[in-house]
């Protein structure tokens, strides 16, 4: 027995069998009738599907020759920008090459001015201390032409006063007390001097030594040194040495003083005015009150220096030597002489 699902399902076959054959007569009979538009539709769609081509050939030929402009010109741009880069980094070497050019010679010429402005100065420098130099040496002759001129002057009016003294002192020689005269005090302004031991006084050109409280009148002892000499002795040139007399006692210079000697042998020669004087002209003070003792130290280190420092011995005859150059020589003993003395606490005018 057939079931109703299976009777369902060929009724429906048979249905569709039926539809389609009706289908398919309806087909025959509008086919006939559609085939000619259908020929113009399809040419239709062929020349619209020809320009469809064109249109996208033409779309990408522009696209082709637009990319191809577009490149071209990227390239011009870019070869632009090249040339232009190395056009500015050859400016800018040219420029950095000029600049370094400039500064170089701006640096020569800066050490050139330098270099000729301390020629200029050096110049001026060392004209400077020519003129300097040449002006302390002019004064230094003036100067030292006015001490000759004042020494000169000054041992003029020596010779004077001595003169005068001289002649007052052999006009007054009988006032001078004679050897062995016993005094009972001694003149105020005496100096002591020891010698060997013994002490003597000197006073006005007369030595005395103690005689109980009293004083006698002596002959000096030989080689006993008084510092200074009182006015009234007489200058004499006996062969090549120079003595002092006073009061029948020859003295000779040396650096402590005056010494006492023997009576020289030979023609005694007086100093006349015109003969170089090599006498003291040094006023000395011990400022710290120096001994006697230490002062006749001192003096004679100080002659030893300036002796040694100039050449020149006031103690003895300078033969050979000239006038001008005794002057010259004694001005320059003089100043060592005060410059060590006052180095060892006196006061030297």
């Amino acid at each position: 027995m057939i079931s109703s699902k299976t009777l369902a399902c060929v009724r429906g076959v048979l249905t569709a069998l039926v539809v389609s054959a009706g289908a398919v007569a309806h087909a025959d009979t509008t086919g006939e009738r559609d085939r000619a538009p259908r020929a113009e539709r399809s040419s239709e769609r062929r020349d619209s599907a020809q320009q469809q081509r064109e249109t996208r050939q033409d779309r990408r030929d522009d696209a082709r020759e637009t990319r191809s402009a577009v490149r071209q010109d990227h390239r011009d741009d870019r070869r632009d920008s090249v040339q232009q880069q190395r056009e500015t980094r050859q400016d800018r070497r040219d420029d950095a090459r000029e600049t370094r050019s400039s500064v170089r010679q701006d640096h020569r010429d800066d050490r050139r001015d330098s270099a000729q402005q301390q020629r200029e100065t050096r110049q001026d420098r060392r004209d400077d201390t020519r003129e300097i130099r040449s002006a302390v040496r002019q004064d230094h002759r003036d100067d030292r032409r006015d001490t000759v001129e004042r020494q000169r002057e000054t041992r003029q009016d020596r010779r004077d006063d001595r003169r005068d003294d001289w002649r007052a002192g052999h006009a007054e020689r009988r006032h001078y007390p004679s050897h062995g005269v016993v005094i009972p005090a001694l003149p105020p302004a005496h100096r002591v001097v020891t010698h060997r031991g013994s002490r003597y006084m000197f006073a006005s050109g007369v030595w005395y030594r103690p005689s109980g409280p009293r004083f006698i009148v002596i002959a000096p002892p030989l080689g006993i040194v008084v510092p200074f000499l009182p006015l009234g002795y007489l200058t004499l040139q006996i062969g090549p040495s120079r003595y002092y007399y006073l009061n029948d006692v020859y003295y000779m210079r040396e650096p402590r003083g005056y010494v006492v000697v023997d009576r020289p042998v030979g023609t005694p020669v007086y100093i006349d005015d015109d003969a170089p004087d090599v006498e003291p002209s040094l006023f000395i003070y011990p400022r710290y009150g120096q001994s006697e003792a230490q002062q006749a130290d001192d003096r004679y280190e100080c002659h030893r220096w300036a002796r040694e420092q100039t050449g020149f011995d006031p103690s003895r005859a300078m033969a050979g030597w000239s006038d001008a150059e005794l002057e010259f020589v004694r001005a320059d003993y003089d100043r060592a002489m005060a410059a060590c003395l006052d180095g060892r606490g006196y006061t030297v005018r």
